[in-house]
């Protein structure tokens, strides 16, 4: 009995380690992909997604292999989730791994930065001053925090914000004040805490597909010498929530199947579709 559990344990830890074989060699083959375009062309958000569609069917026998469920309609579904998930967990995982991509959107939100920076007027000032003067809420000492931030006023910024969340009457509320606390996240980036950073973007991050959120938390994160290790609270997706789901899983996949092989489908229109994240 006891080498039969020693048995059964090892097998769960080999499907395990193969999972995360095959994950790990998924963001090897991506970050290939991104490398050599980027010796061609600066890099954008297209040249990403093309390099997923390129690289997602080549790892449709492993996705597919690791999902047990003999019903086929559900195992498509189960399958076409898991396939969305790593895509979305590329997203930010490839920031950890991949230098070519990291540096990529680093300079973007640097060049955001700079260009907000560059069109901010010092003369808009007076007329904030005067909107907390006359209203002081959240709202007013919102503006007016993201205006110094532009300006490159970072502590007056961080003043600014902390009292929008101070004054605001839903700042227990992670929603509500977003705009906010995703604003105190780059001042304290500014300020090179990137870990009061990170922790802020954990308590912000609002659902299972929240890629800005993700990708911002994997940045601060590796400048604050993260590893991918960091990310566990990122991206855990639940495949069946429960029985009402499920049932509108099983009516929808009968439906498609009927009509097509959908297991077996993988052509670039359903790769469309699972990269619009």
């Amino acid at each position: 009995m006891n080498s039969y559990i020693a048995f059964v344990i090892f097998c769960f830890g080999l499907l395990s380690v193969n999972a995360q074989t095959y994950k790990a060699a998924f963001r090897a083959d991506v970050c290939s992909c991104l490398e050599e375009e980027s010796l061609k062309r600066t890099l954008t958000e297209n040249t990403f997604k093309a390099c997923l569609r390129e690289t997602l069917p080549k790892y449709a026998v492993q996705i597919d292999a690791e999902i047990v469920e003999p019903d086929v309609s559900k195992k498509y579904y189960k399958g076409q989730l898991a396939r969305k998930a790593l895509l979305f967990a590329m997203q930010y995982e490839l920031i950890y791994s991949c230098d070519v991509y990291f540096k990529h959107l680093d300079y973007q939100r640097t060049s955001q930065k700079l260009i907000a920076r560059e069109n901010a007027k010092e003369s808009d000032l007076e007329k904030y001053n005067q909107m907390v003067a006359l209203t002081p809420n959240a709202m007013a000492y919102f503006m007016r925090a993201q205006l110094q931030f532009n300006l490159g006023n970072i502590k007056a910024s961080e003043a600014d914000v902390l009292k929008s969340l101070e004054v605001n009457p839903n700042k227990e509320n992670e929603k509500a004040t977003r705009h906010e606390l995703l604003l105190l996240a780059s001042i304290y980036e500014e300020q090179e805490d990137f870990s009061a950073a990170v922790a802020l973007y954990d308590k912000i991050y609002i659902s299972d597909y929240d890629v800005e959120v993700a990708r911002l938390r994997a940045l601060s994160d590796k400048k604050a010498g993260g590893t991918i290790a960091n990310i566990s609270k990122i991206g855990q997706v639940e495949v069946i929530k429960d029985n009402t789901s499920l049932k509108t899983i099983e009516k929808t996949s009968r439906r498609k199947s009927r009509t097509h092989k959908l297991e077996k489908k993988k052509d670039s229109s359903s790769l469309r579709k699972l990269l619009k994240l």
